[in-house]
């Protein structure tokens, strides 16, 4: 199991939905709070001048969807504690670090100054994690 497995699976058990790449599961459309697991492109190979790509750093991006402000935050936190928090490591790998590279703000695709306009529906933060592996 690689990373993006990993990370979703504990968010699962967490009582998150979670999508894998995309906000559907295959029971179909993701509605109400839930997650969106992303792997970003980048991925380094750091390791020793022997073994220069042995280590790897793999970064993902999770996407925290509710229908206000305060539920996307909510299920923002609950990922960022699953996503720094203890889990098995990939297949062939070791855990050395967890680390937040960026923290969002929630967001809404329909911004508005109007203070009469109703709630958007769907309020989302954006959080990148970094992983640091060596090989088991």
């Amino acid at each position: 199991m690689n990373v993006t497995d990993r990370l979703i699976e504990a968010l699962t058990a967490a009582g998150l939905a979670v999508g894998d790449g995309q906000p559907r599961t295959s029971e179909g459309p993701l509605t109400g709070r839930y997650a969106v697991v992303r792997p970003r492109q980048v991925m380094r190979g750091e390791g020793s001048i022997g073994a220069p790509n042995a280590d790897r750093t793999p970064e993902l991006q999770i996407t925290s969807v509710g229908p206000s402000r305060r539920a996307a935050d909510q299920v923002a936190e609950l990922a960022d504690q699953v996503a720094l928090g203890p889990m098995p490591p990939p297949t062939g790998f070791e855990w050395q670090q967890a680390a937040i590279y960026v923290s969002g703000a929630a967001t809404t695709t329909e911004p508005t100054t109007d203070p009469t306009a109703p709630e958007a529906p769907a309020w989302f933060r954006v959080d990148v994690y970094r992983y640091y592996l060596t090989p088991a």
